[in-house]
């Protein structure tokens, strides 16, 4: 598709008989410069009504209804879907605090819309719109690589009305923005065999400002890394991209440290790990010392031990108390120790414990984070629940409390916990009930990315590598790190989809398809050069 070759004008005067043009600066800002130029004149022209409703008939009414439902959210649940990290992160951006429990990148982010009279309605339009670009990126990404429209446009589907996507966007927390900024980097890197400096070093950025979106995002580092490495790009992309990645990054933990005293980006990655522990945990086998022995899950008597089971039936799987539930439990060590609450000290214990928990029962710990893997997928379609990111009959927190309340009024001047209006609830719940992306689906096309990443194992998985190997990991991080919870792991859909449309597209496809007369109803033909 011609209007989607980022870098076509640039490719067209290194090609044989072509005509002369205009002489633009080949390299450093002043190429890229040129480059953005380019890129934006010709993104304009393929947004003008008539080329969207000639070329991308089908995907362009599918984003216009996708607004529907978002529209009837924002009317639905004011001023936004709240929970008790929605809070942390408006005091974070109202006082200009770093996080201790979760890195601020986020709350940069609020900070943006304290301008608009309804804060928390702009930051909620701002995701609604995240989400249906997201979608769009989907769409471009699969075209650009051969796709059809229909082909492309079914990939976009679950971005663009999955009741989970959007009930996740209507909530003040950082995930919709996180895989938004992870999905640009990846659509960075992938619309070029090889990427050029300037969108490896922009990709850098953009992973950087992913880590301080979520502590979980640094280790996607690694993936890019690797990626960039592969593509063969040159020791000047692979180092723009590094520092770009590394300056933000590096002035966080600098920063955290003149905040804190501790070279990080939280205080909280130990005991969080710590929490993940506890699903297996058992001291009489771990053995800890004296000052580790208070870590022990057993110690925590306000949490329900699981009943007599089997430990693959689905009554274990299903009543086993959480991670969460020990991590914040009235008895958690972290409250009472010598120094309570979340810091370096109590972050260091609760890494010890885990790495020892872990070392005594490697098992045990790779048993849980399959489970927790398992019921990403089975969990997580029909229980109408703040954990499986639907939309709920009642708020999620019941009553606000005063600093809640002292939290919203300093970041949005409001103190309105969340409420319903009728009748737009009343059609979303209508709405939630048919619509979703069941978790079935979900791991066929993780299998099929997978097929299509293995079919070109001599290519090193190809351009589907990247996307399916960020999704992958999106997936099995956060049950490794602490529980899987639904809202850390629906970023890995549109990576996923991404990867599974690649896998329908041929091993030898060149980059930008062109489109025939037929627009979305004909198949692309490949770009002869």
């Amino acid at each position: 598709m011609p209007d989607l070759k980022v870098n076509e004008l640039n490719d067209a005067r290194e090609q044989p008989g072509a005509r002369p043009g205009p002489t633009r600066p080949s390299g450093g800002l002043a190429g890229a410069a040129a480059t953005a130029e380019a890129w934006a004149r010709r993104a304009a022209a393929a947004a003008r009504p008539r080329q969207l409703w000639r070329h991308h008939r089908l995907i362009t009414i599918l984003v216009l209804v996708s607004f529907l439902p978002r529209i009837l959210a924002s009317l639905a649940f004011r001023p936004a879907l709240l929970t008790a990290d929605s809070f942390l992160y408006m005091q974070e951006a109202a006082n200009g605090t770093l996080g201790v429990i979760r890195p601020s990148g986020y709350s940069w982010f609020l900070d943006i819309f304290r301008i608009f009279p309804h804060t928390l309605l702009a930051v909620t339009t701002a995701q609604h719109l995240m989400g249906v670009a997201t979608a769009v990126l989907v769409y471009a990404l699969l075209r650009y690589w051969g796709l059809p429209g229909w082909g492309a446009s079914l990939a976009a589907l679950p971005a663009l009305f999955d009741t989970r996507e959007i009930a996740l966007e209507s909530f003040i927390l950082p995930d919709t923005l996180y895989g938004f900024v992870l999905l640009a980097a990846v659509a960075l890197l992938l619309t070029r065999r090889i990427p050029r400096l300037w969108q490896c070093a922009a990709a850098g950025l953009l992973v950087g400002y992913v880590s301080l979106l979520r502590g979980n995002g640094i280790p996607l580092a690694i993936i890019f890394a690797a990626f960039i490495l592969i593509r063969r790009v040159g020791w000047r992309a692979f180092a723009a991209a590094a520092t770009a990645f590394v300056l933000p990054v590096l002035g966080y933990v600098i920063a955290f440290h003149a905040s804190y005293g501790q070279y990080n980006l939280t205080s909280s990655d130990g005991v969080f790990l710590w929490s993940r522990t506890t699903s297996f945990a058992n001291c009489a086998i771990i053995k800890p010392p004296p000052r580790l022995a208070p870590l022990c899950p057993a110690r925590e008597t306000s949490v329900a031990p699981p009943g007599p089971a089997p430990a693959w039936s689905v009554t274990a799987l299903l009543s086993a108390p959480t991670a969460a539930d020990y991590l914040w439990a009235k008895d958690a060590w972290w409250r009472h120790d010598a120094h309570p609450g979340f810091n370096a000290y109590n972050d260091k214990l609760g890494r010890q414990f885990a790495e020892k928990a872990i070392e005594a029962q490697p098992l045990d710990y790779l048993r849980v984070v399959a489970r927790d893997v398992a019921l990403l997928f089975l969990q997580n379609d029909r229980p109408i629940a703040h954990s499986t990111m639907t939309f709920t009959a009642a708020p999620h927190i019941t009553h606000l409390p005063p600093y809640y309340a002292n939290d919203e009024r300093q970041y949005a001047g409001s103190v309105a916990n969340t409420y319903f209006v009728q009748p737009y609830t009343y059609f979303l719940f209508l709405y939630q009930l048919p619509v979703y992306f069941p978790g079935v689906v979900f791991l066929a096309v993780v299998i099929a990315g997978l097929a299509g990443v293995l079919r070109n194992w001599r290519r090193w998985g190809g351009v589907a590598a990247l996307p399916w190997t960020v999704a992958a990991v999106s997936i099995v991080l956060p049950a490794m790190l602490t529980q899987s919870l639904y809202r850390y792991t629906i970023v890995a859909i549109p990576l996923a989809c991404v990867a599974a449309g690649l896998a329908f597209t041929r091993a030898d496809q060149k980059p930008g398809p062109a489109d025939p007369p037929g627009g979305d109803a004909a198949e692309a033909t490949p770009a002869s050069g």
